[in-house]
This record gives C-alpha cells, structure tokens and sequence, in this order.
C-alpha cells in the first residue's frame, strides 16, 4: 500500500501538473568559450577535460517518491548518448520526497554533495534561489551552448522563456509542457455513481460543493476534501505572482494589475464561505493537523474519495490518474485554465551557483531539452523495464500495478526538461501534445504573464508574514479553528508583520515591468 500511495503522489503531478550543489569534473572556466552543443564528435572534444582526457561529470537531481530501483540501468544507457551529443556524463543523484527541503538545502550549501542541474519543483520558488545565491545567471550559457533551447522558445514561446528572469536575468528554464492550469476535482466513481453526480453540470465552487454534499448523504463514511497540513486548494483562477503564501496577488488577473491583499479579497472570504459548508457537513477528513502527507496520497491510503487538484487539462488530469493507479475517476474542471508565470515556473530547471563546469552542464540541459531519446529515458525509463509500446506505438505500463510496479518514475510528466518529444501513453490521446500546445495557445494569461518579483527589498517582511501564515492558514482552511475568530486575528498580524510593504513594492515592481514592456 505504501507503494501505491507514493505513485499516487508523483502521477497526480500530472493533475496538480532536483536540486543544487555541483561536482562537475573538468577544466572549463565559467568564462571559456565553447561551441554550441550538438550530437557529434566535436561536441564530445570539446567537453573533453584538457588534462585527463574524461569528459565531465554533471550531477543532476531529480525527485523520487519510491526506490527508483533502474536509476542505474538508465543513467547508464543516458550516458552512451550524452558523451557523443554533449561531450558529458551525467551522474543521477535522487532526492527523497520525505526529504526535499532538507537535502536540498544540504545540496545549495556547498561541500561534498553539491550538483549541477537541479529542477525546483516541491523545493522552493526561482525568487528565492536567487535572492540566497543559489543559482547561476544562464542567458550567456545559453547563447554559446544551449541553442536547442534557445530555438525552443523563440517566437510566441519567448514570453515563457522570459518567465524564468528576475531584474532581467534569466536564472531558470521553463520545462517544455502546458504553461496552464485549471482548477478540478476528482472522486472515485463509485463515490459519485452513488449521489447520482452530473459533473457537465459542475463548473464552479458552490456547484462543486453541491455535489460534495450530496455524495457525503449517499457515502456517510467518506470524506471529499484531504485533511491534511499540506494544502488542498491552490488557486488557479488567480495570478499569485509566484508567491505560495499569497503575499498580494492579482485576484482578476485578465484584467486588472492592481496588487490585492489576497487575505482580505472578495476571492477569500468566498473560499472560507465554501470551508464553513464543507466543515458543518463534515466533507474534511478527520485530524487533518496530525496528517503531513501530501493531500492527493489519501485517495489511495483511504483517507478520501475525492479532492481539489489542477492540471493543464482537468479531464486529461482525471484520466491520467485513474489509468496510472488502476482506478475509476471522475470529476471535472472548476476554474477557467489561467496561464501565469507562477504556472510556468513550477517546473522550471536551474544550474547551482556550485557548479565547476557551467558550459558542459548547459550542454546536458540542451541535450536534455532537445534530443527525443535521451528525454525518453529520463521522463519513462527504459523500454521493458519501466514502459512497453503497444501495437499502436504508444506506451503502457508493464504490469497492471501501474506506477507502484517498476523501478522509475514514468510519466512523471512535466518534471522532466521536455516530455513532448516522449511518445504518449495509452490512455492519452494520439496528438495529445498539439492539444496541449493548443490549450497553451487559447488559454486566458495574466497581464502579469512574464513578471517576476524580486523579493530582496522586503526580504524581513517576507520572512515574517511567512511565519504568519505557516500559523493561521492551515487551521483555517480545513476548519480546525472558528473562522470568524481567527480571520481578523490573521489579517491583523500580517499587517503588523508588513504585508502592506511587500503589496507596495510588488505594486511598484509590478508597474516598473509593465511600463518596460
């Protein structure tokens, strides 16, 4: 079961959807000049250390959920491409999801453990990594090594690329997948074939508590939203600026950029309407403050039928969840798709400020970015092992345990630099990646879209207001205090922590950006 529960956890990365240091080996300095990566002989010269005549050795990151027992097996077959098409090996070095925040703090701090290539997801936003150093400028790396990617996003998909720059220095790249989200929500079918659910007819927070409550008559026992310390709502239908504590945000961001006290917004105290609802009919699963396990692991453990999720697609999201755990799901879209540069940092890929040998680590990243069979191998694994191919060309799992029966991660999705050269699952459609691309194209995007904010200026206050919310938000979201009691006394205390000088100089920033545009 416990196997399960975290696969559960890394395919609902495709619903909701590693990390600093280096030890490269090699004689390159930060300021040579290489030629631009490609998949030849003089790529590999190139990369080749001058003195011991071994190509170099970049540690990349990655987050794993459960023993990724072919980690070996695939860096191996990686590594037989990478010394030809980047004149470098790469060195796998997986990071525990129990442990994110402590191993990677260890990996940006220096010392023996250090990588090179890391992505940021579940660790901490690109604001932070370079407000504490820990992330190399990359815009001229690109030019003189990374041109694949630099052709990836030219033209419409520059706006992207551009997410990834702070004061106007790129310090992270966006992987290649939907730059959007919609909020959902997911139950298992039998759950809602019980109350009789019509989820067309399911488009926004009351409809979706409607069904909630209904289901809770029809299944007294269960429970439809996870209780747990790690959040169950993000917001989607907002622009958060890339902030997760929400220390002012855009609530109508398609046509407005005026920075709001998210904690005092219409958008919040109709959410805590919802929560008091949800709370009196007791849809919360129980004790929800002694549970640290990511919400969307208690489907699987039984904890909850159902929960809030997001997904560039909600009904692509719901499907992939239930062909990946071999169960029924069922549910639907709440929000409008919203693309924002929050959304498109999420999975965004960055090189340490540690790193020795930035040309050859820019080489990997391209190759990574570029090249359809190393993607292959580092987004699904090995072909027998970890995915076969069906007579239609298209992948599915091994055995009919799913994610919780092989040794890799496969269909971690957008975690990976860019999965839209991978072939696609059996349960996707044919040209889900030109869906997806059309998705991105029409979806609503903030006017904030490509705005990054420099936190440096308000750092104490940020730190502050943090403390905050890490003692009120909780608590409130899932009930466990009374509403109307807590709610001023939160609101005060992020006053006097200084949330109106962090909306004034993300306001000021804000409209300094815009003006540049």
């Amino acid at each position: 079961m416990k196997k399960k529960v975290l696969a559960l956890v890394l395919a609902l990365t495709t619903v909701s959807g590693m990390i600093a240091g280096c030890g490269s080996s090699g004689s390159e300095s930060a300021g040579s000049e290489q030629a631009a990566p490609a998949a030849s002989q003089d790529a590999a010269q190139s990369g080749t250390d001058a003195q011991t005549g071994d190509v170099p050795t970049i540690r990349v990151a990655y987050n794993i959920m459960f023993p990724a027992t072919d980690e070996q097996a695939i860096e191996d077959a990686v590594n037989k491409l990478l010394v030809e098409k980047a004149g470098a090996k790469i060195d796998l070095v997986g990071v525990e999801f129990a442990n994110i925040q402590t191993q990677y703090n260890l990996m940006l701090t220096g010392g023996d453990n250090t990588v090179d290539l890391f992505n940021s997801f579940w660790y901490t936003t690109e604001s932070n990594l370079v407000a504490n150093g820990q992330v190399m400028e990359l815009d001229d790396l690109i030019e003189s090594d990374g041109q694949g990617i630099k052709e990836i996003y030219s033209g419409d998909m520059a706006q992207y690329l551009d997410c990834g720059r702070i004061g106007g220095k790129l310090y992270g790249i966006p992987c290649v997948y939907a730059f959007e989200s919609e909020n959902l929500f997911e139950v298992r079918k039998e759950d809602s074939d019980a109350a009789n659910i019509d989820w067309s007819k399911v488009t926004d927070l009351d409809s979706l508590t409607d069904a909630m409550v209904a289901m809770k008559k029809a299944n007294p026992d269960h429970y439809y939203v996870p209780g747990s310390t790690d959040p169950y709502w993000v917001p989607k239908s907002i622009d958060y600026l890339g902030d997760t504590n929400y220390l002012g945000v855009l609530t109508d961001p398609t046509n407005s950029t005026t920075v709001e006290n998210y904690y005092e917004s219409e958008y919040f105290l109709d959410f805590l309407d919802h929560v008091k609802v949800w709370k009196e009919n007791d849809l919360i699963s129980p004790d929800p403050l002694s549970n640290t396990n990511p919400t969307l692991m208690n489907i699987l453990a039984g904890v909850a039928q159902g929960t809030p999720g997001y997904s560039w697609d909600a009904q692509a999201g719901i499907e992939s969840t239930s062909k990946q755990n071999n169960m029924e799901m069922i549910g639907s879209a709440v929000t409008d798709a919203l693309a924002t540069t929050g959304e498109v940092t999420t999975y965004m890929w960055h090189m340490s400020t540690f790193c020795t040998n930035p040309q050859a680590a820019m080489r990997v990243l391209n190759v990574m970015y570029t090249d359809p069979e190393v993607a292959q191998l580092l987004a699904n694994g090995i072909e027998g092992l970890d995915y076969v191919l069906n007579a239609d060309g298209k992948m599915e799992y091994p055995n009919e345990n799913g994610l919780s029966g092989i040794g890799w991660g496969a269909a971690s999705m957008a975690f990976w630099p860019n999965v839209t050269l991978c072939p696609s699952w059996s349960y996707e459609d044919d040209n889900v990646y030109d869906v997806m691309a059309e998705k991105r194209a029409n979806a609503n995007k903030s006017k904030a879209l490509g705005f990054q904010f420099d936190s440096t200026p308000v750092a104490d206050q940020m730190t502050a207001c943090a403390n905050v919310v890490a003692q009120y938000y909780n608590p409130i979201m899932l009930g466990e205090t009374d509403i109307d009691t807590a709610l001023p006394e939160f609101q005060a205390a992020l006053k006097t922590a200084g949330i109106d000088e962090i909306i004034a100089e993300k306001q000021k920033q804000l409209d300094a950006w815009l003006a540049s545009k």
